[in-house]
């Protein structure tokens, strides 16, 4: 069993995700309501956060798990957000519709999983502001995958 405690962020995926990550055998997975007003509480004592849908939902994540040092990794754009990185506010992130297929939604979330075993087991995960993008052609369901840099916005 991976010693491994891990909150995910966004209750909109339901079961599926949740059994998912059990099956790693992660030491405990809680799921934090998107209504949550305090994240920096609710993600205490947790190894890494993994971004939900919303864009002022997962800034706010973001930032309360940088105030702890956990890692966040994003959603849809896949990168893993480090608390001594760059930080989530400063990234910025490809316009578009971020309301995903349920396929295309799952294989974002399978990523995502690749990136947190890859942050904690083996493997160098994709750093901000390296990043992965998944496309999935509707009529054909051909799957590609385009590793972008995301531009940094100059404070």
């Amino acid at each position: 069993m991976v010693d491994l405690r891990l909150v995910r962020v966004s209750v909109m995926d339901g079961v599926v995700m949740l059994e998912l990550l059990k099956s790693y055998g992660l030491k405990e997975v809680r799921e934090i309501p998107a209504s949550a007003i305090e994240y920096k509480q609710l993600l205490r004592g947790t190894d890494v956060a993994i971004g939900g849908y919303g864009y002022e939902e997962q800034r706010e994540v973001a930032n309360a798990a940088s105030e702890l040092g956990i890692p966040f990794i994003t959603y849809p754009v896949i990168t893993t957000v480090l608390p001594d990185g760059i930080p989530f506010d400063e990234l910025e992130f490809p316009a578009g519709d971020h309301i995903l297929s349920p396929v295309l939604n799952l294989l974002v979330r399978a990523f995502q999983m690749i990136e947190l075993l890859k942050l904690f087991v083996v493997g160098t995960p994709l750093f901000a502001p390296d990043a992965l993008v998944v496309h999935l052609e509707p009529d054909t369901l051909d799957l590609r995958l385009e590793r972008v840099k995301l531009s940094v916005k100059r404070c």
